[in-house]
């Protein structure tokens, strides 16, 4: 049902509303939406709001003018309001804590399955960014330490070779890396020296095949940014 619009962020409100409509089904996939005049009755708001708020929905594909004939949902209206919920999550900082946990699993699983098909080229590529990982915390280049943490964990999961997968990863990782840097900023030497450490840790049981251990210690890992925020 559609309520009267609080004078605040009106077009905000009626776009919520309408993606609400959406969700529950009131409105449908590839149903003609009322007209400005109309909508404006019905949300108690001038016309200015609707066209506004319909313009932001057409951005975000969730409507769709056609020509003479006026505003649809489209297709896949419920699709892009999923898709659009999660991407405003994900840059949300209070979801920090839960987008950590889809890391952790998403992570600790893929060092399982990646312990259990590893190269010597994998190996030796992880070997050597873990090297200079160590040496540029030593010399103060705490930029480009940061940079092969996160290219290191990246590439375990690249090593499935599953591209929905690294996707997936890659979308959740930019709050992870923000807060990874203050961790560091905010830690003394021998600290960021142990958590490196266990990339190397890392390292030994993928090298050893022991799909277990690895998943232990990304899992061990991960949780240290828990504990530390």
């Amino acid at each position: 049902m559609i309520t009267p619009i609080q004078k605040n962020k009106v077009y905000e409100d009626i776009s919520t509303q309408i993606k609400k409509q959406i969700e529950d089904g009131t409105w449908k996939e590839g149903e003609r939406i009322q007209g400005e005049i109309e909508l404006a009755k019905e949300f108690q708001v001038g016309r200015s709001s609707i066209r506004e708020a319909i313009k932001s929905l057409q951005v975000l594909g969730i409507l769709e003018a056609r020509t003479g004939q006026g505003t649809y949902i489209a297709p896949n209206a419920l699709q892009r309001i999923n898709d659009n919920r999660l991407m405003e999550m994900m840059s949300n900082e209070h979801y920090y804590d839960e987008i950590l946990q889809c890391r952790l699993i998403l992570e600790s699983q893929a060092a399982y399955l990646a312990a259990k098909q590893c190269t010597e080229e994998d190996i030796a590529y992880l070997q050597k960014n873990y090297e200079e990982m160590v040496e540029d915390t030593l010399q103060g280049r705490d930029e480009e330490s940061e940079k092969k943490g996160h290219e290191f964990h990246a590439y375990i999961v690249k090593m499935l070779h599953n591209d929905v997968l690294m996707a997936l990863y890659n979308s959740l990782v930019q709050m992870v890396l923000e807060e990874r840097e203050e961790f560091e900023k905010d830690s003394e030497l021998e600290e960021v020296l142990s958590y490196h450490r266990e990339h190397g840790e890392v390292i030994q049981a993928l090298k050893d095949h022991d799909a277990e251990r690895a998943r232990k210690i990304v899992e061990y890992h991960l949780t240290r940014k828990m504990r530390n925020k």
